[in-house]
């Protein structure tokens, strides 16, 4: 359900932010009145620390979760896009200046752009729940991490904020693929070009190898305007093969008449009839597709990936590493700023209402259940050959 139209200026300037045209508004800040910084995490994005200052209120918290973690369509939707309530100690706290139905009219003084955070019965730890879009709703769980002062190094304006946490492991060096019986190694970015273009072109989130014990072996989701998505359902077996597939799916192109385009990956070798009668049957180019691929790697010399990336492949099953269990990465691109994260065990069981027989299949199926083994913000990543020097670095920290 779209926000009223009246609503999209409810955000001007710190002192008048969000008070929109009731009469009951929050006393202003006062400068010399010693500011707090409240930090906020968010489930669906681990690496997520919302700084606001207790002056700010909910609608700059939920303004600073869309703006900085993926919420609502295709993860790209604001504060302004939709209706949406904050439920705070069983409290319901709703956007825009209007009550959103009959039932709340008694509770015109609740609205989120008329209460600050700083008068919320908040306590370290404690939840907050955001129910987002009436039409087509989601949900997204933040908590509350607790307070500080602002500091002298600090000012108002800086702040709302996303402050990422966690850092490289102290003893990380990025990886340099060696020499191999005279074989140099293959440059992923130029052997693999399609490939590279598709994750490094826009906003995407990369989750490579197999999703616990889910028959889920990668998923790749790239938002640009249409919701692009990589899917394979079987293992390949070996690197080198295994990355030519979601290549030779990122060759696929999209119509362009619709919202999201679907490409699973079916290497000959291991097609079954269940396979095919499972994404062959409803195909229609351009929107839903099924790729039929040949192996097109042989492991030997400069092709053999398993060698010049051993760590990897031992998280992808390929090897045996008495310190790097069988795994999965999951890598996010939003503008300049990569997120990588590594994972091992089970995974969540998600259910999903998208179309069967598709790449929404492997959607939403790496999020893990036991804290990962890596993860790691704002690191510097600038093709896919970087990105498994990195990876296989941060391996070799384990």
């Amino acid at each position: 359900m779209s926000q009223p139209k009246e609503n999209n200026n409810n955000i001007r300037s710190l002192d008048d932010a969000a008070e929109g045209s009731s009469s009951k508004r929050p006393k202003k800040s006062d400068d010399r009145t010693p500011a707090v910084v409240m930090t906020f995490s968010a489930a669906h994005d681990r690496f997520a620390r919302l700084q606001l200052l207790g002056s700010h209120t909910l609608y700059h918290l939920v303004s600073a979760l869309c703006k900085y973690t993926p919420v609502g369509y295709e993860g790209s939707e604001t504060a302004n896009d939709h209706l949406w309530y904050v439920t705070v100690d069983d409290t319901k706290y709703e956007s825009s200046d209007h009550p959103h139905g009959i039932e709340t009219f008694d509770q015109e003084a609740l609205r989120a752009n008329q209460t600050r955070l700083d008068s919320l019965p908040l306590y370290e730890g404690c939840k907050l729940h955001l129910t987002y879009d009436m039409g087509t709703t989601s949900f997204y769980t933040i908590s509350y991490m607790g307070q500080r002062p602002l500091t002298s190094e600090e000012n108002r304006g800086m702040f709302p904020r996303n402050k990422v946490s966690n850092a490289m492991p102290p003893t990380y060096v990025r990886y340099v693929p060696p020499t191999l019986n005279g074989n140099e190694p293959l440059n992923l970015d130029t052997t693999f070009p399609d490939l590279q273009r598709y994750i490094f072109n826009g906003n995407t989130t990369v989750n490579l190898f197999q999703a616990g014990k889910k028959k889920n072996y990668g998923f790749i989701q790239k938002d640009s305007g249409v919701l692009g998505m990589l899917y394979l359902p079987v293992k390949a077996d070996d690197l080198a093969n295994y990355i030519n597939y979601f290549n030779d799916g990122a060759r696929v192109p999209a119509a362009g008449m619709y919202g999201w385009h679907s490409v699973v990956m079916l290497p000959r070798s291991k097609l079954t009839n269940a396979l095919e009668k499972k994404y062959c049957a409803d195909v229609e180019p351009g929107f839903c597709d099924a790729l039929i691929g040949a192996d097109m790697f042989r492991t030997a010399g400069s092709n053999d990936l398993n060698a010049y990336f051993p760590k990897i492949a031992a998280l992808a099953g390929y090897r045996r590493d008495s310190r790097v269990p069988k795994g999965w990465v999951t890598f996010t691109k939003r503008g300049n700023t990569c997120n990588l994260v590594i994972c091992s065990g089970d995974s969540v069981n998600h259910k999903s209402n998208a179309p069967k027989g598709t790449a929404y299949d492997g959607m939403d199926q790496h999020k893990p259940v036991e804290e990962p083994l890596i993860q790691v913000s704002g690191v510097n990543v600038g093709g896919l050959n970087d990105l498994f020097c990195v990876v296989e670095g941060l391996l070799m920290t384990l």
